[in-house]
């Protein structure tokens, strides 16, 4: 670092620094007593610094001295806010790996939040019911306004064979949704669940895959994911047998094809499942189709798995086609 001028005025002292460090050349000014001593940090750049101060002393006002001036407080902005951008990423980070679910995890979270609600206010607790004689049965409380509105189809209200009030369906296409606004029930059905077991396997395949997604991909993305995987598999459901059914396992299947795909493609991301468990996975999905497990929503099944995978795969997708 050496001195290279010292000037009296202190506004002309920082003009010309702005200068020197538009034109690359790191430069900053110091007071001293009364004067500013302009020092350039570089001293490959004294030869060119003081031939710029020999043209500046001659004309101060010149054209290219004032757009200088420009770049240079351009360029400090663009610092200052890369800085802070940085800062933001540090505090981030740091909250992250502290595990604080609402910086690491908040959709996936809520996701489970909502889920284990609707089971709570939407089942009827006297008397207990049970499925195949030992896991309760949930969301059986015909009359519940929550889960009745999360369906993917409006309910109309029925009689049932022992003369009590049912939720019944009218068969709609999908695109009836559309007619009535109430597009959240192309995603809602995903918060509805008809038993224990139900609930408690699709819980812990979110909390698995989704908090691991959602930490390494963003909250942003992981919402994005959710949704695409949601729509797509609760209208393939919708199509394939109709409106009354419910469940977190069209996207859970959609999170495994999402992270098995992103093993594959772009492993550097640090999502992958092993070999084994993608097989035992679809071994699930053939044992339920096959009627295994009694009615099970298999469309949405395949239409979530499908949709994740495409997803996960895309970017390798859309290179291959660019290249080809």
């Amino acid at each position: 670092m050496r001195e290279l001028h010292t000037f009296a005025d202190e506004q002309v002292a920082h003009r010309f620094v702005s200068i020197l460090q538009s034109r690359q050349m790191p430069a900053h000014a110091e007071q001293e007593g009364a004067s500013w001593i302009v020092w350039i940090e570089n001293d490959d750049h004294r030869d060119k610094a003081r031939e710029l101060l020999t043209e500046f002393q001659a004309n101060p006002d010149a054209e290219q001295f004032a757009e200088a001036e420009k770049t240079a407080k351009r360029i400090l902005a663009e610092k200052l806010e890369a800085e802070k951008t940085r800062q933001k990423l540090r505090k981030d980070l740091r909250d992250r790996w502290r595990g604080v679910w609402w910086k690491c995890h908040p959709v996936a979270t809520i996701m489970v939040a909502i889920s284990v609600f609707v089971v709570a206010v939407s089942t009827e607790l006297s008397p207990v019911k049970f499925t195949q004689r030992i896991i309760p049965v949930t969301c059986n409380l015909e009359t519940s306004v929550i889960r009745n509105s999360l369906f993917i189809q409006e309910t109309i209200t029925m009689v049932d064979e022992e003369g009590n009030d049912a939720a019944g369906f009218l068969n709609k296409s999908p695109t009836e949704v559309l007619k009535t606004w109430q597009i959240w029930r192309y995603v809602t059905p995903i918060f509805i669940h008809f038993n224990a077991l139900h609930i408690l396997f699709n819980m812990s395949w979110l909390r698995t895959l989704g908090n691991a997604i959602e930490f390494v991909r963003g909250t942003r993305r992981f919402l994005g994911l959710v949704l695409f995987i949601a729509v797509v598999s609760n209208v393939a459901q919708l199509i394939w047998s109709g409106p009354a059914f419910g469940g977190m396992s069209g996207v859970d299947f959609g999170l495994i094809g999402y992270v098995w795909m992103k093993g594959k493609t772009q492993p550097q991301h640090g999502l992958a499942l092993p070999q084994e468990q993608v097989v035992m996975s679809m071994l699930w999905m053939l044992l339920c189709i096959g009627g295994a497990f009694g009615p099970i929503a298999n469309a949405a099944h395949v239409g979530g798995f499908l949709a994740g995978m495409l997803i996960g795969a895309r970017t390798a997708i859309w290179k291959k086609i660019a290249r080809s």
